[in-house]
Formats: C-alpha cells, structure tokens, sequence
C-alpha cells in the first residue's frame, strides 16, 4: 500500500502566508525623463512593518514638513517641484497635467518651443489628488526644474473649496528607493 501523500496542508499555509502579506506600496510620482516632467507610478520598496495596530511604511528620510492652504479654483500654470517631496491632500482638488502642455508654456524660447511640440515628447497624462485612499491622496513629486528642462507640469486647484496640502521635503532631494510600474497616476 501506498502512502497517501496531499498538497492541501502546503497549499493552506501559503495561502494564509499571503493572506498575511501586506501589499506594496504603490503612489503617484511626478518625476523627469529627458527633460520633460511626466506622471509615473512608483512601487516604494519599503517593506512594510506591522506595529501600532498598523501596517507601517518607511518613506524616507524627510526634513521640515510643510501645510499648505491654496485658495478655491486656483491654477498655478507650469510648474516643478521644489524639492524632492511627499504630498498629502486633507482637503480638496488638485489636477496635475504632466508634461505641461505646450500652449500654457507662453515664456519658452523658441527652442524649447520646439522641443514641446516635438518627437520625442512623452503622452501628457493627467492625475487627480484628492483625499480618500492612498492612490487618490497621497503623490511624491520629484520633478524638480534642474531636470524637468523642456516642460514641467501644469497645476489647478479646481475645488470650489480650499484644497489643504501636507508637504515634506525629502533629505538632500533623495526620492524613496522605487521602481516605475507604468507611465501615468497610479489607479
């Protein structure tokens, strides 16, 4: 007689392993590629930890946090990052057009004008941040103008109320350690 061998008590393990397994850490980052500012989906490589009742992600070191009030229906045009930073919306709207499009670029030289408009531009994405779940609410920004050269993104604040940021720096301009898992915001 042969023994009786099942998969069952392996398979139930793995399944409870994975079951266990929080899931990765994926935001929404305005980064640069080829001079351009672009929306990208960044998976963190944080390994999360399990204290204070919560799953706990390390970001990064940061410096000096930052609370933002921008005023309702606010566009603020072509812009970049100050620094290399985390951002949460509390309250709010903001529209992210990344990379910025070329008709809201009036003071580019001809030059860069060009480049706008030309081969090699990335497809221009659009981003929504709002508060809710971490895909909605929270984006790293990291397009700074040193590298965004060509065009940076465009931004509004298109609520009919204040939108409430949280901003914080990260150290030296240093974004998380990540990998890109597609081009455009997180869904």
């Amino acid at each position: 007689m042969r023994p009786r061998w099942t998969f069952a008590p392996l398979v139930a393990m793995a399944q409870a392993t994975a079951a266990n397994i929080p899931p990765p850490l994926n935001i929404t980052a305005l980064s640069s590629r080829n001079g351009y500012s672009v929306l990208e989906c960044w998976q963190l490589a944080s390994i999360p930890a399990d204290y204070m009742s919560a799953v706990n992600y390390a970001v990064g070191n940061t410096t000096l946090a930052t609370w933002s009030r921008i005023e309702p229906r606010t566009h603020v045009g072509e812009a970049w990052a100050p620094h290399v930073q985390l951002t949460a919306v509390l309250n709010g709207l903001v529209r992210i057009t990344a990379p910025a499009p070329p008709g809201n670029v009036p003071n580019a030289s001809l030059c860069a004008r060009n480049s706008l408009a030309g081969a090699g531009r990335p497809e221009t994405k659009v981003a929504y941040a709002m508060p809710g779940t971490v895909q909605s609410s929270v984006l790293i920004a990291a397009d700074l103008k040193s590298a965004s050269t060509v065009a940076g993104h465009f931004t509004e604040f298109p609520s009919d109320e204040p939108t409430i940021l949280v901003q914080v720096p990260f150290l030296d301009n240093k974004a998380p350690a990540h990998i890109v898992l597609h081009d455009g915001p997180c869904l």
